[in-house]
């Protein structure tokens, strides 16, 4: 992922820091899309706020290792 972002000169800002795939989709009776399937970013948001919390964690201990072992 990281070579890739790298080989297509994105910036650090722009490159994917972790990645979460769900098994569950987005849907109508899931309540993360209206009847006409646009996405409710509120109600994903509620939905996914665990694993994204657990990414923030895992990179925020990555950054503060890394960090250390430059001092």
């Amino acid at each position: 992922m990281l070579r890739l972002a790298t080989a297509n000169k994105l910036s650090s800002l722009e490159k994917p820091k972790d990645v979460y795939i769900s098994s569950e989709e987005f849907s109508v009776d899931n309540d993360t899309l209206t009847p006409t399937f646009k996405l409710k970013r509120h109600q994903a948001g509620k939905m996914y706020q665990g694993p994204i919390d657990s990414m923030y964690e895992k990179i925020t201990a990555a950054e503060n290792a890394r960090d250390a072992q430059t001092r």
